[in-house]
């Protein structure tokens, strides 16, 4: 997939930008689908900060607040991996991993880290 990234700004092929209010931290392919995570500062509470996008750069979807296994209130989301089920999963700060689709950002299942 053509893209770049530079501080809080993905650039598609075709020069479609996708400016966000906080930097890139993590890009993560799923197939046709563009993971973004944001780097989420200490101070802010935000735990909304992946994002899905095509390989157009056309917005797919936003992660909803998910419960968690612990209630921080800074539970950003900091990673992601395919399992070896080849399901997308994503981890935050709060011991909480989230398998989700990445058609579509639904839940398929949470799972406690620690």
């Amino acid at each position: 997939m053509n893209y770049t990234v530079k501080d809080n700004k993905v650039t598609f092929a075709g020069n479609i930008n996708v400016d966000f209010e906080y930097p890139v931290e993590e890009v993560f392919e799923a197939g046709d689908i563009l993971i973004v995570i944001l780097k989420i500062p200490n101070v802010v509470h935000y735990r909304r900060n992946v994002f899905a996008f095509d390989r157009l750069g056309d917005f797919l979807w936003q992660i909803k607040d998910v419960p968690l296994y612990y209630e921080g209130k800074d539970c950003p989301f900091v990673g992601a991996l395919i399992n070896d089920q080849h399901e997308l999963v994503l981890f935050n700060w709060c011991d909480t991993a989230v398998i989700v689709d990445p058609s579509t950002g639904d839940l398929i299942r949470t799972y406690q880290t620690k």
